[in-house]
């Protein structure tokens, strides 16, 4: 992972409290929606950083594992927040293999960062399921979290969440039929990685042969 910058390089005054949004996911694959998002994040949450954080296997989607490897799924990660300061990769769940909970990356990220504020970046469809989440009265006293509202009417609890509130018509899910179908994603994704993902055959039904 990047080290999170110091204050003196950042150019602020002493006492300044890093502010950090977590954005986890499978990232199968990041796309163009990923980066508006966490940028929009940075800038209305008063955010220093973002780290994006790779998932081996979501404990709710393990019936549904990744389409590509895990080593892809991270080099595309890479690939797509490159040129931006202001975002890091963090593989330590990919470390960790399956289950991968989120209490156990925020105990880790608390114990390698002292000090640092996170905030975690969920989507508005996952509201409703947080209480299901491992340990989750834990984890929330020790992190807070922000949603991310379609700005279709269906999010209204911004009374208990800070929000961010912006409409993005991508989805992975999309990109991965697309190229199955042969389909152009030119426009869903990074050039490079629109590049990385045709000349490696990423997520097409021929991909294996």
């Amino acid at each position: 992972m990047t080290p999170l910058p110091s204050y003196d390089r950042l150019g602020r005054l002493p006492g300044h409290v890093e502010r950090v949004g977590i954005l986890g996911g499978t990232f199968d694959p990041i796309h163009l929606g990923h980066l508006i998002l966490a940028e929009s994040a940075l800038e209305e949450l008063s955010l220093d950083r973002i780290l994006f954080i790779p998932a081996e296997i979501s404990p709710h989607k393990r019936s549904a594992p990744p389409s590509v490897s895990s080593r892809e799924r991270l080099d595309m990660v890479a690939m797509a927040i490159d040129g931006e300061p202001r975002f890091s990769l963090d593989d330590r769940e990919l470390k960790r293999g399956v289950p991968s909970y989120t209490i156990d990356t925020v105990r880790s990220l608390l114990a390698d960062f002292p000090g640092v504020r996170f905030l975690y970046l969920i989507g508005a469809d996952n509201v409703s399921s947080l209480e299901s989440w491992h340990q989750i009265g834990e984890l929330r006293n020790l992190i807070d979290f922000a949603v991310f509202d379609r700005g279709d009417g269906a999010f209204c609890n911004s009374s208990t969440y800070q929000v961010v509130r912006r409409r993005i018509d991508i989805s992975s899910t999309e990109i991965r039929d697309r190229l199955a179908k042969g389909l152009s994603v030119r426009y869903f994704l990074p050039s490079a990685l629109h590049d990385y993902i045709m000349m490696h055959r990423l997520y097409t039904l021929n991909a294996q042969d």
